[in-house]
């Protein structure tokens, strides 16, 4: 079981940002946490996690304090992996007091070492401060992951090539990066810009590239979009990929326990008059029936580097560059095909597999890819 605690706060909202998060109610945040804590309380009785996520929003905004009462909620396997999100700007002066809380591994929401770049998308942090966050967290002894997004409209590919370079510098550097492309949400200040939206032939090509600098840096690929070096793979976003069940509390969080799905109240204030009320935090859920969990498991595996039993795709109708085979008869997308996912899984065939053959594939080589052979 993984638990995700989304929590709503930011200085500031990004250009591109669509999540559930405010920056003019750091009023409310005593509030959020005692609501908080009564879902957790409530939700999470009995529960034992293997892995945690604190998500956002910028989680780093809370305080040392606040992050280990809720640690102190929180029932661990031993060996959890415990991950929080944090803003080079909010970081912990002493990222090594997160480890004192119980928190192992850090994602930094780096984006860009351009100023030009960070500009471009909104942030509030420079290249200066990002540098300086790297540092600290290069001597903490965490497990840190870095996020770094490309697309703007005018990115110059050097500035792309440039923040990898430097983040390779950093005397430990990071064992997981994670880089997303722009792209353009509803409802979000880019969406309104319409000069400013990026370029699929200009996206996909810098992808490409991407993909064999990291490479040449000893990162496996393991999923569109995420990529590490070898045994240090988010296990709470894998064990999404292998549609593993979670707890979510906080506004706007999705839970998935048994074969039910659901999701709490967006707006923040809402999620917590309703929990102050004692009324429930859901805003819906819904039930997946055995054709529906195939499919979103195939497709969710066909993201990663896992890849799908091959008699589950219609390969003739697929050319071939877009997946290798491996010795095993797993069907893996090459990184042309990643780039197609989205259409591919119109390929895949649901028929041809059975539910428990899916959850057995999909238990079986989960541990097989978490424990990859760190000779590389």
């Amino acid at each position: 079981m993984g638990l995700y605690i989304h929590v709503p706060f930011c200085i500031s909202r990004c250009e591109y940002c669509a999540f559930a998060t405010w920056s003019d109610r750091f009023d409310s945040m005593d509030r959020y946490l005692e609501a908080l804590a009564i879902e957790l309380s409530e939700a999470g009785s009995g529960l034992v996690f293997g892995t945690v996520f604190f998500g956002g929003g910028t989680p780093s905004l809370l305080s040392l304090e606040a992050l280990s009462k809720i640690m102190a909620m929180i029932s661990l396997s031993p060996g959890a992996e415990v991950t929080i999100e944090a803003n080079p700007e909010s970081l912990a002066d002493e990222p090594a007091d997160y480890l004192k809380l119980g928190i192992n591994r850090v994602s930094v929401g780096v984006q860009s070492l351009s100023d030009t770049e960070l500009k471009r998308l909104g942030r509030d942090h420079r290249s200066s401060t990002a540098r300086a966050a790297l540092g600290r967290l290069s001597n903490s002894g965490l497990s840190y992951s870095v996020d770094l997004m490309y697309g703007a409209v005018g990115e110059d590919f050097g500035s792309i090539e440039g923040s990898i370079a430097q983040i390779m510098e950093v005397e430990c550097p990071p064992d997981h990066i994670s880089i997303y492309g722009l792209t353009v949400e509803g409802g979000t200040r880019l969406a309104a810009k319409k000069e400013m939206h990026p370029d699929d032939d200009d996206l996909a090509w810098k992808y490409l590239v991407i993909c064999e600098i990291l490479d040449g840096f000893g990162f496996v690929n393991y999923e569109v979009s995420n990529f590490a070096r070898a045994g240090h793979y988010s296990k709470h976003n894998w064990s999404y990929w292998m549609q593993g069940r979670y707890l979510g509390v906080g506004p706007s969080a999705h839970s998935f326990i048994g074969d039910e799905r659901s999701w709490n109240i967006r707006d923040s204030l809402r999620w917590i008059a309703s929990i102050s009320n004692k009324k429930s935090a859901k805003a819906g859920s819904e039930r997946l029936d055995v054709e529906t969990a195939k499919f979103e498991g195939l497709g969710l595996l066909l993201r990663t580097v896992l890849g799908i039993p091959s008699q589950t795709f219609e390969m003739e109708n697929v050319p071939e560059d877009l997946y290798s085979l491996t010795e095993d008869r797993r069907l893996v997308l090459t990184p042309k095909g990643r780039l197609l996912h989205n259409q591919l899984v119109g390929f895949i065939d649901t028929s041809k597999i059975t539910i428990e053959e899916l959850n057995e594939f999909q238990g079986r080589r989960l541990e097989d890819i978490l424990s990859f052979s760190s000779s590389r």
